[in-house]
């Protein structure tokens, strides 16, 4: 009889238990090692699905938090600060249109030649 030893993702120490005892046809019991094998690899699929179920779960929850405080920070700054906020606004506006209108005389350009 072999023992293989394997941790999973917890760190607990796992011990399978293989045979090498012949049957009665003089042969090993492969079939038997076999299925004590794919229980060991389902075992850790399941440890592995577990830890990033978690992994995952506490990646929304820091998302959300910090979602959170950006619209907490951005309604402190708008209450604050509104003619800077709309002046901004506003910039913006025109240096974007006034890119896209550039783009958009160049495209015509090139398109007529």
């Amino acid at each position: 009889m072999v023992h293989v030893r394997d941790t999973n993702t917890k760190g607990d120490s796992i011990m399978y238990k293989t045979t090498s005892k012949k049957n009665r046809n003089n042969h090993y019991d492969l079939s038997g090692d076999i299925e004590r094998i794919k229980d060991a690899f389902s075992d850790t699929a399941k440890d592995v699905r577990g830890k990033a179920s978690e992994v995952f779960s506490q990646s929304i929850e820091d998302v959300k938090v910090k979602s959170s405080d950006i619209k907490d920070n951005m309604e402190t700054y708008l209450s604050e600060r509104p003619f800077k906020t709309l002046l901004l606004a506003m910039l913006s506006g025109v240096l974007i249109g006034g890119t896209l209108m550039r783009r958009k005389k160049r495209a015509s350009f090139r398109h007529r030649e």
